[in-house]
């Protein structure tokens, strides 16, 4: 079997293990791209594998994913008797460095609303912020999505999981005005999903777009900060941990985590909870 057949069954696997297309796609770049710079996937040695690596300019966050990924895929061909061993087991285990939650502040998000973006891209902030959605669930919202009796959006987030959320009634007054019956965000020009004219943008597109207008409006965040303030915003107003989760869609509560920022009044008024203990003026004790 040649790499192709090797990569073809790999896909056939995966899409029977029923991961999301785009998952399988960076996942068949990102071997292409192993067999391309190595002795192959085949051939290649532990040994190769951590002196390719060690010479990427990667991010901490992407060598620890990149690792997690080629371990994934030998394991893979081990099983299938593709290959004798895992070159990638138990390669240098990678340390990931935390990040602090960077979310909007309201004030961010109504001076980003009011930098001169177009209605269309007021729209994706809305969603991001009011909802928490990705960018590739944003892309593809449609009319009939939304169950306008009970206010409701659907959306296929992460691992083809379908979530019905609820809409707010502030974003409630901006999906009136919304189509019923076509995609909010319709593709102008052919993308890898779709004909031009025939389907909706991709989350790469929708990122892109909020990227440039937060530049412009001089904030140094990144879109995804968006979806950190739903979660922030919801804790500072006393909203339940478990509620923020499940808002979130997040399997587990770590993750969420991830996404909330606690400020110093938080703390504050934290501490302020404490009660009270007596403070004596003197020891009591007396001198020797």
């Amino acid at each position: 079997m040649n790499t192709e057949e090797t990569l073809r069954y790999w896909t056939a696997y995966m899409r029977t293990a029923d991961l999301a297309e785009r998952t399988i796609r960076e996942r068949l770049i990102f071997i292409r791209h192993v067999d391309r710079e190595t002795s192959g996937i085949y051939s290649v040695t532990k040994r190769e594998l951590i002196e390719w690596i060690g010479a990427q300019r990667w991010s901490n966050s992407t060598r620890v994913h990149r690792r997690s990924g080629l371990n994934t895929f030998f394991a893979w061909m081990q099983e299938e008797g593709l290959r004798a061993d895992n070159p990638a087991y138990q390669l240098p285990k990678v340390q990931m460095a935390p990040r602090d939650p960077r979310p909007f502040h309201v004030d961010e998000i109504e001076a980003l609303l009011s930098s001169g973006i177009y209605r269309r891209t007021r729209v994706m902030v809305a969603l991001y912020y009011y909802v928490g959605l990705r960018a590739s669930e944003i892309a593809a919202v449609h009319g009939g999505d939304v169950d306008w009796r009970r206010q409701t959006l659907t959306t296929v987030g992460k691992g083809n999981k379908t979530k019905e959320l609820p809409i707010p009634a502030a974003l409630w007054e901006i999906v009136q005005d919304m189509p019923r019956d076509a995609y909010w965000f319709p593709n102008h020009q052919a993308n890898r999903k779709f004909a031009a004219g025939e389907g909706h943008i991709t989350g790469q597109s929708v990122s892109a777009v909020l990227s440039d207008a937060i530049r412009r409006a001089g904030l140094k965040h990144r879109p995804h900060d968006l979806r950190a303030a739903t979660a922030t915003e919801m804790n500072r107003h006393g909203v339940s941990a478990f509620v923020i989760q499940g808002g979130m869609r997040h399997e587990r509560m770590d993750t969420t985590n991830h996404y909330l920022k606690v400020d110093l009044e938080q703390i504050r008024a934290g501490y302020e909870t404490l009660p009270v203990v007596s403070m004596p003026a003197r020891s009591g004790r007396r001198a020797a």
